[in-house]
């Protein structure tokens, strides 16, 4: 049995989450294992949950630290592999890993204490730094979203030894696009700009916002915006006092992206020059790429992608006057991650049979 320290995800807005989408990714490699997904609180969960799929052979359990502390031991106890997504979900079950010698891995999804540091947040920032050290000489192996990240923790624990992995954020729900689809979207009469996602700060919404204003009123331009949070999307726009006429702002399920994606040209990916960006591997990016689509840029900092050579557009020069184009370039690019990405999956995967 694998022991997954995580939520499964369940809602529809869940499902748009990237960091979901990695906990997705990672569960169908482990298709074939018997699969617990713990969820502990000692402030939640009097009554504990369980949410059993036998078809996929996982159990999804919300327990209390206090009052289900048996169960949590006992779980630890009958698990020969447990794997941690981020160090979020050790808050309240660090300890045990201190208890029980098993075969731990970290799958990092990104710099956990250095992202509560960005919002202010020193408190939380020191717990979860103090959390990292107490128990990264446990683990097995380390996991990382990009080559960026995997540098990073060796540089912060130079004496730590586990083994590093490198392996992207790949969704499981992307299409492959036909050079045909590429080339007819190419003949377009307008060009369809494309952001997808929500108003997070990081998101740098207000910024996007100004440099659509300066080039909305061009008659052959086309804004698609995909968002859970429409009215207060649209809100945004009206206080920006920006046009909806060749705007338009919807939510949609995750399976319907793929028919967006394949008409648009170029996407808004604003992230700031941060430590934090520098090291991802944003979902929205590798779903953008994978279409065709060319980000637009604050930073090509981000992630390994600068270093692969990613096609892209700097926001400054958004109010060039831009063409329909789509990047076969990016389009293989991704393909590409996948197709390398296969061997370390199998090695993943392994991981479990041990």
């Amino acid at each position: 049995m694998i022991l997954f320290l995580s939520k499964y995800p369940q809602s529809r807005e869940d499902l748009r989450d990237g960091a979901y989408q990695r906990v997705i990714h990672i569960d169908s490699i482990f298709k074939e294992n018997r699969k617990v997904y713990i969820t502990v609180s000692p402030y939640r969960y009097f009554r504990k949950t369980y949410l059993e799929n036998n078809a996929e052979k996982r159990i999804v359990v919300r327990c209390n630290l206090i009052f289900h502390l048996g169960l949590i031991l006992s779980l630890f106890k009958s698990s020969k592999l447990i794997y941690i997504h981020s160090i979020h979900n050790l808050l309240y079950q660090f300890l045990f890993i201190k208890i029980f010698t098993r075969k731990y891995v970290l799958d990092l999804h990104g710099l956990v204490p250095e992202e509560f540091l960005m919002e202010g947040d020193i408190k939380r920032s020191l717990i979860f730094n103090k959390i990292e050290k107490y128990i990264y000489n446990n683990l097995k192996y380390v996991i990382g979203v990009s080559h960026r990240l995997i540098n990073h923790y060796k540089k912060k624990y130079p004496n730590a030894s586990p083994g590093y992995i490198v392996y992207p954020i790949l969704p499981n729900n992307l299409e492959e696009m036909s050079q045909e689809e590429l080339d007819n979207n190419t003949k377009s009469e307008k060009v369809n700009f494309i952001y997808s996602g929500n108003l997070q700060a990081w998101q740098n919404i207000d910024f996007m916002l100004d440099n659509i204003k300066k080039i909305n009123n061009n008659p052959n331009y086309f804004f698609q915006i995909l968002t859970g949070e429409v009215e207060a999307m649209k809100e945004k726009f009206s206080d920006k006092n920006i046009s909806l006429e060749n705007v338009d702002i919807r939510g949609v399920k995750a399976e319907e992206l793929a028919n967006y994606y394949k008409k648009a040209h170029y996407g808004f990916v604003l992230r700031d020059d941060i430590p934090v960006n520098n090291v991802a591997c944003p979902t929205k990016l590798v779903e953008y790429m994978n279409y065709g689509i060319i980000p637009i840029v604050l930073s090509d900092e981000i992630g390994d992608f600068k270093d692969i050579g990613f096609e892209n557009l700097s926001v400054n020069d958004i109010v060039k006057n831009l063409s329909p184009k789509k990047s076969i370039h990016n389009r293989d690019l991704i393909k590409n991650l996948y197709l390398e990405s296969k061997k370390t999956k199998v090695f993943i995967k392994n991981l479990g049979e041990d």
